[in-house]
């Protein structure tokens, strides 16, 4: 039964759904005594779905895989896992889109009847009949040519469980070319897969998945190989020891050829930098979705357009921490590379945090050769505890694609305690000996896709002082970008942004800043008002530099620029681009849409406070409703009913659902 859009009776409606199916009404609060689970499917598809990110049509999506630009097109790639058709996890697909501009995105071939899928699992008991996993992709054929054929890398899963926890199988994971001679319309899986079949170096591994491959010269040239060599990193970790970040090299001309150099680095199972992981994160027990390459320091963030930095972004599965409560992070190593003895690459970590406080994770990055610049994906996945799941008709999204880069910034004085020798920054004492420059790694969305985003209808509110709470009239949807900049601030209480709020305040979500312990929270307390959803916090550490007066005046901490941007559920924080923190509200109340500043204990000063509202849409040829059929798939799909040397018979592969 499907309702009309007529308004009827709580009483009524709450009546049709303890009965039968009911699709609800989009312009309607939801009642938190209403069982989500009684909707029909994609019954509530509109009502929190991000616009202007990148997301799956319908169904389930989870990591970015395979980002690349081909140049010969001029044309930028993206793949994500998915399976169509289907709210949960399971028969792990690439699906497909492409961009001009990185702006606006078209489902390759189409959004309708799976026309977005590249590659997906094999046969039964095959190298990755479980599963095609996340990788990564370049612009070049098997022998390194960049003939106009495009080449990606994924894993294949074989066996179950992959937690890196449960027991692991050997040969569990294989690596796995594909290629396209079309621009990435077709693919063909290479007759010779799998590339890689099993455990580098004899190791007892936790994991072994998703590669990313590339040449970097640089790296070539200190350890004296042909510039043209490419190399490959995959996230894993050995038993019982600790996380490790394998490489390995193959010759320009046969990318199917990798020899094994060991560990860049190594540390043990739960370790972290610098002792407190609410600073710094964790390193858990097992990488995934690791990357290696070098940034040369720019003049227009501080640098001397020269200097090199290395930098390895990896996925941490691990343990949960208070104030992050999932049980991985996404991080970054900034350090140096160097030549071991037997020839291999060494890194060495001189700083270290994550990349993102929240749940963006799987963080997918690659040379932008066109705009010069690192990008990264991540994914943010739902966070309503699968309550009404199917009613919501899709799970996941992407983060917008952000740049990263180094960042120097000059005369910062030292925290009271001393400069700090392993935190998420390298602090390097200046020739005055007084101040420092502190050298870190950045992000920030990219600005001309955020431009393009939101075009040229900003609404400017000035210069804003707030003692308490001051509303921000005039934001009309649940689709846009704010920014302010806070220059004043009390010593003690909170001071920050409430968006998503109703007008009787009965939904809110708080992303607060307290200076006496340099945090940024992200409070869902009051986020909605349905039950079963998650509301925990997370808390992201944001000590500002203080920067000392070139006039001789007392130094200062530096101001303090928030970018916000709320998309339907997805939110996503940044703070002077060395803070994000990504995360999930879903507001019961149609009218949630109101936002506002507040400080408590004392009086606070925003400058620039503008924002952006009705965010152009990501995808312009979808409809706002790409919805699509949702299967439940029959026991003989979910389960296995055949004697193989994987898994054991009766063995459940995935919900079906």
């Amino acid at each position: 039964m499907v309702l009309s859009t007529a308004s009827p009776t709580w009483g009524a409606l709450l009546a049709l759904a303890s009965v039968s199916y009911a699709a609800f009404p989009a312009d309607q609060h939801i009642p938190p005594s209403l069982n989500l689970s009684a909707l029909d499917h994609n019954s509530l598809f509109t009502r929190w779905r991000p616009s202007y990110h990148v997301a799956a049509p319908a169904g389930h999506m989870n990591d970015p895989c395979g980002p690349m630009y081909d140049p010969l097109r001029d044309e930028y790639h993206i793949f994500y896992q998915a399976f169509p058709n289907h709210v949960g996890f399971g028969n792990t697909t690439w699906c497909h889109a492409k961009s001009k501009d990185l702006v606006t995105w078209t489902d390759v071939k189409d959004w309708r009847n799976r026309g977005m899928v590249a590659i997906e699992p094999g046969p039964a008991f095959g190298y990755d009949w479980l599963g095609d996993f996340s990788g990564g992709s370049y612009a070049t054929n098997l022998h390194g040519e960049a003939d106009g054929n495009l080449t990606l890398f994924y894993t294949g899963s074989r066996s179950q469980p992959d937690f890196w926890q449960d027991p692991y199988k050997p040969r569990t994971e294989t690596q796995n070319a594909a290629t396209s001679s079309d621009g990435g319309l077709t693919w063909q899986k290479w007759e010779g897969n799998p590339i890689l079949d099993g455990a580098p170096g004899g190791w007892n591994v936790t994991g072994l998945r998703d590669p990313n491959f590339a040449p970097i010269p640089e790296l070539s040239e200190i350890l004296g190989l042909d510039p043209s060599t490419f190399y490959i990193t995959i996230g894993s970790g050995i038993r019982e020891v600790g996380p490790r970040a394998p490489h390995w090299t193959a010759p320009a001309n046969n990318i199917t050829d990798w020899t094994f150099h060991g560990s860049l680095f190594e540390v043990p199972i739960n370790y972290t930098w610098g002792g407190d992981r609410n600073r710094t994160g964790n390193f858990g027990g097992n990488f995934e979705m690791a990357t290696l390459y070098p940034l040369v320091e720019k003049e227009e963030n501080g640098g001397d357009g020269k200097t090199k930095h290395w930098v390895y972004n990896f996925g941490a599965e691990g343990f949960e921490s208070f104030g992050h409560p999932l049980t991985h992070w996404s991080l970054f190593a900034l350090g140096t590379v160097s030549r071991r003895d037997n020839g291999s690459a060494e890194f060495t970590i001189r700083a270290s945090a994550p990349t993102d406080w929240g749940n963006s994770y799987a963080v997918n990055t690659f040379w932008d050769p066109k705009g010069k610049r690192r990008i990264a994906w991540g994914w943010s996945d739902e966070d309503f505890a699968k309550y009404g799941l199917q009613a919501n008709g899709y799970q996941g999204s992407l983060t917008l694609p952000r740049e990263l880069y180094i960042q120097k910034t000059h005369n910062v004085v030292a925290p009271a305690g001393g400069a700090p020798e392993e935190s998420g920054e390298i602090w390097q004492k200046d020739a005055n000996g007084k101040t420092y420059t502190v050298t870190t790694l950045a992000q920030r969305p990219l600005p001309d896709v955020v431009a393009g985003l939101q075009g040229n209808k900003s609404s400017h509110l000035g210069d804003v002082t707030v003692d308490g709470e001051t509303k921000l009239n005039g934001l009309q949807s649940d689709t846009y970008h704010l920014q302010a900049t806070l220059e004043k601030w009390p010593e003690n209480g909170q001071v920050g942004v409430k968006v998503r709020a109703s007008p009787d305040q009965e939904e809110y979500t708080e992303i607060y800043y307290t200076p006496s312990n340099y945090t940024l929270t992200l409070n869902r307390d009051h986020s909605t008002l349905i039950p079963h959803f998650n509301r925990t916090a997370f808390n992201g550490y944001y000590e500002p530099y203080v920067l000392a007066s070139s006039n001789g005046s007392a130094a200062k901490p530096e101001p303090l620029t928030f970018n916000i941007f709320v998309d339907g559920s997805l939110l996503e924080i940044f703070i002077n681009d060395r803070l994000s923190l990504t995360s999930r509200i879903y507001p019961s109340r149609t009218d949630a849409l109101g936002a506002a500043l507040v400080s408590t204990g004392g009086e606070a000063l925003f400058k620039n406070v503008t924002f952006w509202d009705r965010m152009a849409r990501a995808f312009p040829q979808r409809p706002a409703n790409s919805s699509s059929p949702l299967h439940e798939d029959p026991y003989y799909m979910t389960h296995v009913l055949q004697e193989n040397e994987w898994v054991d018979v009766g063995y459940q592969i995935y919900d079906g659902i």
